[in-house]
């Protein structure tokens, strides 16, 4: 059964079967499963081991931090109850 395609569609795969030399159905057929090959690999780190390990007491490290204000106005060091300078 076709699937209906847009006209959008349709010239990127015609484009594509032709730079490759492929037939539409080849192109497109090849096109998804490279691009569910990619979506269905599970994510992995670029990172050794270690490296991970490091990032991983890093992130602890600074969520362990306490926060740098209360939540109250940024500002509140630099102007007074008037918003003049201190």
């Amino acid at each position: 059964m076709p699937i209906p395609v847009s006209a959008e569609t349709e010239v990127l795969a015609r484009r594509l079967a032709a730079i490759r030399g492929q037939s539409i159905d080849e192109a497109v057929r090849t096109a998804v499963r490279d691009a569910l090959a990619r979506a269905e690999r599970p994510a992995t780190s670029c990172l050794t081991p270690d490296q991970q390990a490091k990032v991983n007491r890093m992130l602890a490290r600074v969520k362990a931090l306490p926060p740098l204000d209360d939540g109250g106005n940024p500002d509140a060091d630099l102007y007074d109850e008037h918003g003049l300078p201190r």
